[in-house]
C-alpha cells in the first residue's frame, strides 16, 4: 500500500479516490485550499502507512529470532525459500499498482489555461543578490549566495567524526544489553554512509567550499566585500572603498561625533551617588519594581507574625 499511495506525493494533480475532497467554489483560493487538505491527508497516510511498516517489521523480526533458536540449522533454507516466495508474489502485486497508476495517470486532468492565468502578473521579489562591482558571478557563485549570510557550509566529515564515533559507544551502552549490538550494527551502517566519499552530503559540502575560495579570491582580486543589506536580506557585493564612503555619508548625515574618552565610568558615579541620596521610600519603591517576588514573601510573613 506503501508502495501505491507514495508517487501522489510526488505527482502533481494526482489524488486517489478515497482521499479526494469536493468543496463548492471554482475560484482560485477554494482549489487551492482543497489542494493543500488533500496534500496533507495523503501525508497523513504515508506517516500510518510508515508506522504501521515499522510495527510489521518489528513483529518479523522477533519471529525470525524465534524460528532462528528453533531450527538453529535448518533456518537458513528456510528463509532463502520464503524470500524467494515473497519475492515472487510481491513482483504480480507491484505489477498490478503500476497498471493502477499509469490508468490513473491517463485520466488525470489537464488543466486548461483562463485568461485570467495568464493576465496574473508575478509578484516580483526584492533581488537576492546585489552586484555593484564588476565581478563576474557564475550561476555556482549565484546559487550559493542566494542562501543568505546566515547559511554555514557544513564542516568536513574529518573534523567531527571521530568525536561522533567516540560518542556512540557510551550512549549505546545506556541500552538494553540485548539490544546493544544491534544499534551497533545500525551506527556502524549510518556512520560508514556518512563517512562515504560518494555521499551527496560530502559532494556537495567540498564543492560549496570550492566556490567559496574562488569567491574569495575574486573579492580580493577587486578590493570588494559581501555584506547585507540593511533593510530586507539582499546579499550586497560592494568594493572595500565605496562601502567606507557610505558609512562615512551615513555618520556625517545623521550628526555622529567621536567621543575622545570613554563616558561609562562617569555616568556609572552619577547613578552611584544618585542612588546614595536616595529616600527610603525610593529605595523600597524600587526593591518592588526589580524582585516582586521577594517584596510579596516578605509582606506575607511580617503579616504571619503580627496574627
Amino acid at each position: 500500500m506503501l508502495f501505491f499511495i507514495y508517487p501522489y506525493k510526488k505527482v502533481k494533480g494526482l489524488t486517489p479516490k478515497y482521499i479526494s475532497i469536493r468543496v463548492n467554489g471554482n475560484n482560485t483560493r477554494t482549489q487551492n485550499t482543497r489542494n493543500k487538505a488533500i496534500r496533507y491527508r495523503i501525508n497523513q497516510e504515508i506517516k500510518f502507512l510508515y508506522a504501521k511498516k515499522q510495527a510489521l517489521n518489528e513483529q518479523l523480526y522477533r519471529r525470525h529470532l524465534a524460528c532462528a533458536t528453533q531450527w538453529p540449522n535448518t533456518w537458513q533454507i528456510i528463509l532463502t525459500t520464503i524470500d524467494n516466495n515473497l519475492q515472487h508474489e510481491m513482483e504480480k502485486h507491484y505489477n498490478h499498482l503500476n497498471k493502477k497508476l499509469d490508468h490513473l495517470l491517463q485520466r488525470k486532468p489537464r488543466n486548461p489555461t483562463t485568461k485570467k492565468k495568464q493576465d496574473e502578473k508575478r509578484h516580483d521579489f526584492y533581488e537576492r543578490v546585489k552586484n555593484l562591482t564588476a565581478i563576474k558571478l557564475n550561476q555556482e557563485e549565484k546559487n550559493l549566495l542566494n542562501y543568505g549570510m546566515n547559511y554555514s557550509i557544513e564542516k568536513p566529515t574529518k573534523t567531527y567524526i571521530a568525536g561522533l564515533i567516540a560518542e556512540t559507544e557510551p550512549a549505546i551502552r545506556l541500552l538494553d544489553t540485548k539490544l546493544q549490538n544491534t544499534y551497533r550494527h545500525l551506527a556502524t551502517e549510518k556512520l560508514k554512509q556518512i563517512i562515504n566519499p560518494n555521499n551527496e552530503a560530502n559532494i556537495r559540502q567540498k564543492r560549496q567550499l570550492y566556490i567559496m575560495k574562488e569567491l574569495n579570491k575574486k573579492l580580493i582580486e577587486e578590493n570588494a566585500i559581501i555584506t547585507q543589506a540593511v533593510k530586507g536580506k539582499t546579499v550586497v557585493i560592494i568594493k572595500s572603498e565605496d562601502y567606507a564612503k557610505k558609512v562615512h555619508q551615513f555618520l556625517t548625515a545623521n550628526n555622529f561625533k567621536t567621543l575622545t574618552k570613554d563616558p561609562t565610568n562617569k555616568y556609572q558615579k552619577l547613578i552611584q551617588k544618585k542612588n546614595a541620596t536616595m529616600s527610603p521610600d525610593h529605595r523600597q519603591a524600587k526593591d518592588k519594581i526589580r524582585n516582586p517576588e521577594k517584596t510579596i514573601t516578605t509582606s506575607t510573613q511580617s503579616t504571619a507574625k503580627t496574627t
